[in-house]
């Protein structure tokens, strides 16, 4: 009896050694179709399925600017897999926009494509007399205007180089110490080295090119110390006054 219990207990050993090294053979096999299984599921859910599909937009640093319009250039393909969607090519159709400096685009799981703007600041405004057109700081005529807006300089441009010369008088503009800024009336602008500032006072300042404006605007602090009619600092070393007052 006893050889026989010995002999069955070794064949069950056996039979388990035998199972636990077909199992071991097998694992590798069945890890790697399980991996299989969940990248699958994985790349359907996140490309192929309507789970994390647009359902839509979500837009934000919009003040001037109409969501619904941002909404409409974006032209976000609700209905497609979020991850297919191609974040460049909104934010382009974004930025043609005119009030529109820059877009940048993001995913925000699991169904909204988020748009953040950038809106162009005034500082100053163009008007050929009919029309007032709004400027940013980087000469990009943006937003025409039926009245002049407030608290911005106004700038009469003339002549055939109209896009040069409305950036040489944002350049200008720009420069000019808030306080100065303040007193100016208009700017006007025949050509991009013909540049004057009218101020509120009747006093003109004759500023020439943009070329070393910031030369120019410090000249003019110390010049305007003196009280004249004109002041003429297109050639800042040689600064020169007329119709001064005593």
């Amino acid at each position: 009896m006893s050889q026989s219990a010995d002999l069955a207990r070794a064949q069950q050993r056996f039979a388990r050694r035998q199972r636990l090294v077909r199992w071991r053979s097998w694992l590798p096999w069945a890890i790697g179709g399980a991996v299989l299984v969940f990248g699958g599921l994985i790349v359907w859910l996140f490309y192929f399925s309507a789970v994390l599909a647009v359902d839509g937009v979500r837009v934000s640093g919009a003040d001037t600017v109409p969501v619904a319009t941002i909404e409409n250039v974006a032209q976000a393909p609700v209905g497609t897999p979020l991850a297919k969607v191609d974040l460049g090519a909104i934010a382009a159709r974004v930025r043609t926009i005119p009030a529109v400096a820059d877009a940048q685009v993001t995913r925000a799981w699991p169904n909204k494509v988020v748009v953040v703007v950038t809106e162009r600041v005034p500082v100053v405004v163009v008007t050929d007399g009919s029309r007032f057109e709004l400027v940013d700081a980087t000469g990009t005529a943006y937003r025409t205007v039926p009245d002049r807006p407030a608290g911005l300089p106004e700038a009469k441009v003339t002549g055939t180089r109209r896009e040069v010369t409305i950036r040489s008088v944002v350049t200008v503009s720009a420069a000019l110490p808030s306080t100065l800024r303040a007193q100016v009336g208009s700017i006007s602008a025949a050509s991009p080295d013909s540049i004057t500032l009218n101020l509120g006072s009747g006093v003109k300042v004759v500023w020439g090119s943009s070329d070393d404006s910031e030369r120019k605007a410090e000249v003019l602090s110390v010049l305007m110390k003196r009280k004249a009619q004109v002041y003429d600092v297109s050639a800042p070393d040689l600064p020169v006054t007329k119709g001064e007052k005593r």
